[in-house]
């Protein structure tokens, strides 16, 4: 067959030419978005199992995790008036204090703060002692099973060359309603 009087050479290269422009319409146009998403879904399998395993994990320590949940929840519930709770958070803190040598000049409970799920406790005081029992007695405070955290600090030394500091510091304690 011949297409607008071509020669037998020039009637091949326009197939040819027509093959090489079907192939890269096929390969821009069918290949590549089909190797695109493939590769996608394939991430996206690869993603999605990892996070499977995770879950499997998690789902066989559903126990342990149960557990621990009931023991913090249990340490952190209000068992008592917000009155009695207060009373209890100043107790540890003085014997927090008590235990770390910390002398405390004053200490005052602010008032609490009411939320959905938990309340805010807060207590100001003011302190004394050496850098090392004051620093002992934050990391007492923040460590404690009770949820305590230090809100505000305040250094200051007590007299000018003493070793002893003079601290301000506001405590905060959460309970679970």
């Amino acid at each position: 067959m011949t297409f607008l009087n071509l020669s037998n050479r020039e009637s091949r290269l326009f197939y040819l030419t027509l093959a090489v422009i079907v192939a890269w319409a096929a390969q821009a146009f069918v290949l590549k978005p089909v190797s695109t998403k493939w590769k996608r879904l394939n991430d996206e399998i690869a993603a999605n199992s990892l996070k499977l395993e995770k879950s499997e994990r998690l789902i066989g320590r559903v126990g342990p995790i149960t557990g621990d949940y009931e023991k913090a929840a249990a340490s952190l519930k209000m068992t008592g008036s917000a009155e009695e709770e207060m009373a209890k958070f100043l107790t540890e803190i003085e014997s927090l204090a008590n235990t770390t040598g910390v002398h405390i000049n004053e200490i005052k409970p602010l008032p609490t703060k009411k939320y959905s799920l938990y309340r805010k406790f807060y207590a100001d005081l003011e302190l004394e002692g050496d850098m090392a029992q004051i620093s002992v007695f934050m990391r007492k405070v923040q460590s404690s099973p009770h949820l305590l955290a230090i809100d505000k600090l305040s250094l200051n030394p007590k007299q000018a060359g003493s070793n002893i500091l003079r601290c301000g510091i506001v405590i905060c304690k959460i309970a679970i309603l």
